[in-house]
């Protein structure tokens, strides 16, 4: 959305301290709402069951999608999903990924929360990764140069959480990322991909997001103006 004069932005955030009562770091942003045009967006930050974080609106709804098309910053497409060229091999070839050109070490994202599937050498593919993220849905990441410190097979990762890192292994020209979406084990066209929408909280989850939502709200109401974060003039 475009900010524009008179819109607001408030925010209730963590602020830690050591053992002497000095202050540490600011820890998680619990609360916030945007204000666009007489119209309020607040987002509540709420752990759920299993352990996972996400932000959540006032009735009970993730606002994040539940996978990112480009799990990398600052990336430029450079071969985009259908028949091409091999850059290699010289003849034409079915691509059935993307490709990002980024600097070696780049960090790569996970695109979504779910669990390594696979973390090893695979091939063509070089130093490869792949997430199941649910019963359909899958990610793999290829041509990496390494893997994030503690992610292996089995190992629960978190959408955003910094996984690999852009390298040049396997059959490769240079430095990039090749990103596959499976669906049902079938690779798709990421660009073209209509995301599944992120979770919404049912029975007991709810319940118990909606007293978190409230004990927010009372903290945020009874704390200094500070965190009222900003104000577009």
């Amino acid at each position: 959305r475009d900010i524009q004069r008179g819109d607001r932005f408030e925010g209730l955030f963590e602020t830690l301290y050591d053992e002497h009562g000095d202050f540490a770091k600011y820890g998680d942003i619990r609360y916030a709402k945007l204000h666009v045009r007489k119209t309020d967006l607040p987002l509540y930050r709420f752990v759920m069951q299993d352990g996972e974080p996400d932000y959540f609106n006032n009735n009970g709804h993730s606002v994040r999608k539940a996978l990112m098309k480009t799990p990398i910053d600052g990336a430029r497409l450079t071969s985009r999903f259908g028949r091409r060229k091999h850059p290699i091999l010289g003849y034409k070839k079915m691509h059935r990924g993307v490709d990002f050109g980024a600097p070696h070490g780049t960090p790569v994202m996970a695109a979504g929360n779910g669990t390594v599937e696979v973390a090893g050498w695979n091939g063509n593919y070089g130093r490869y990764l792949r997430i199941r993220h649910n019963g359909r849905y899958k990610t793999a990441y290829g041509h990496l140069a390494k893997f994030q410190r503690g992610v292996r097979k089995g190992k629960r990762v978190y959408q955003g959480q910094i996984v690999a890192f852009v390298g040049s292994s396997g059959r490769s020209t240079g430095p990039h990322l090749h990103y596959e979406i499976l669906v049902d084990n079938r690779r798709i066209n990421p660009l073209r991909l209509k995301l599944p929408s992120g979770k919404k909280l049912k029975g007991m989850e709810l319940a118990r997001f909606k007293k978190v939502r409230g004990e927010t709200s009372r903290i945020f109401a009874a704390s200094p103006a500070m965190s009222r974060l900003a104000q577009s003039r």
